[in-house]
C-alpha cells in the first residue's frame, strides 16, 4: 500500500504538472479571497471548497491536495488571517486528499459519499482549529457556516468539473476518476 501511494505521488508530481499546480493554486487563492464573509471567531466563509472539490475530481488526491491546501492558506496569509494559514493548509489539503482517495469512479453516489466524508473532516478540522484559536464555544457556532460552505463548494465544484471535462476532455487524464477522454 505504501509503495502504491509513493508511486501515485511520483506519477502525479512530474515536471509538466508544476505549472498546472502554480496556476490552479493562484486561481484557488483568488477565488477564496473573492467572496469573504467574516465570522465571529475571526475567520471567514468563502468559496474555497468549490476549487477544493474541483481539484480533487480533476487532478486526484496528490496534485489536488497541493492546490487545495496551498491556495486557501495563501489566501489566509494575504487577507490578514495568518493565524489560520497552517490550519487551513492541513485541513483543506487533507480534504482534497480524502476526496481524491475516496472518489474513484465518476458516479453521483461515489462523489456524494466521498465528498461529504471529506467535508465532515473539514468541518471537524475547523472546529478543532477554531477551538484552539478562539475557544470551543465560539467554534461550535461556526459548524453551521462551515457545513454550508462545504455543501455549496461540493455543488459548485461538481458543476465546474462537469462543465470543464465536457469542454476540455484531456482534463480527465489528469485525475483518478477512471474516465476515458470524451466520455
Amino acid at each position: 500500500m505504501a509503495q502504491e501511494v509513493k508511486n501515485d505521488i511520483k506519477k502525479a508530481l512530474q515536471v509538466n504538472t508544476i505549472p498546472l499546480i502554480a496556476i490552479m493554486t493562484a486561481v484557488t487563492t483568488v477565488l477564496t479571497m473573492l467572496v469573504k464573509i467574516p465570522t465571529p471567531i475571526r475567520g471567514y466563509l468563502n468559496l474555497s471548497d468549490t476549487m477544493i472539490y474541483f481539484s480533487a475530481y480533476a487532478f486526484g488526491p496528490w496534485v489536488g491536495g497541493i492546490i487545495g491546501g496551498l491556495g486557501p492558506a495563501l489566501s489566509d496569509l494575504i487577507s490578514g488571517y495568518p493565524q489560520w494559514a497552517i490550519f487551513t493548509f492541513v485541513i483543506d489539503g487533507l480534504q482534497v486528499v480524502l476526496v481524491g482517495l475516496l472518489v474513484k469512479k465518476f458516479n453521483p453516489a461515489n462523489i456524494i459519499i466521498g465528498s461529504v466524508i471529506a467535508g465532515v473532516w473539514k468541518v471537524f478540522g475547523y472546529f478543532i482549529a477554531g477551538g484552539i484559536l478562539s475557544g470551543f464555544g465560539p467554534a461550535l457556532g461556526e459548524i453551521a457556516g462551515n457545513s454550508f460552505q462545504m455543501a455549496v463548494g461540493l455543488i459548485g465544484g461538481f458543476a465546474l468539473f462537469t462543465a470543464v471535462r465536457q469542454a476540455y476532455p484531456p482534463l480527465v487524464r489528469l485525475g483518478n476518476l477512471g474516465i476515458k477522454a470524451g466520455e
